[in-house]
């Protein structure tokens, strides 16, 4: 199995990346071994379609009304609620997972993943997740040549 590509736009990824930073308190992935402290994370999901939402507490509300509501949550394009069955035949693979990614890495010379995010929302560029069989990359892009507007 080849490679997919995720395309995120950013649009709708930055006020998840900033509230998982200004969060007082993050959840972490549950990991008896590891009792470090929970950082600022991006949470990469996939059940009904693929997502991202933040790690930050309280959790970012999709309708603040509805404080037992759905959290805000960014879509890869094209694959939103209902494609669940879909992405499972490519190489995200057909198994539910949650995958903590941290905003406070270095990630290009020096460059935090969280103002990589920033200065590419600026742009309304897109954040691309490149998913192999049990491995990702991410990289940045101005402008999606996939979207129609």
């Amino acid at each position: 199995m080849g490679l997919i590509e995720l395309w995120f736009r950013l649009s709708e990824v930055a006020p998840i990346v900033e509230h998982a930073m200004s969060a007082s308190e993050h959840t972490k992935y549950p990991d008896p071994n590891d009792d470090s402290p929970a950082v600022p994370s991006l949470i990469w999901v996939k059940d009904d379609g693929t997502y991202l939402l933040s790690n930050g507490r309280p959790r970012l509300l999709a309708d603040p009304t509805q404080p037992e509501g759905k959290a805000q949550v960014a879509y890869a394009q094209n694959w939103g609620p209902g494609t669940g069955p879909e992405i499972g035949y490519t190489p995200v693979g057909g198994d539910d997972f949650t995958e903590y990614i941290d905003l406070t890495q270095d990630v290009y010379s020096g460059d935090r993943l969280s103002d990589l995010i920033r200065k590419y929302a600026e742009l309304d560029g897109w954040m691309i997740f490149t998913v192999g069989p049990g491995q990702f990359d991410i990289s940045f892009e101005p402008s999606n040549p996939n979207s129609y507007r």
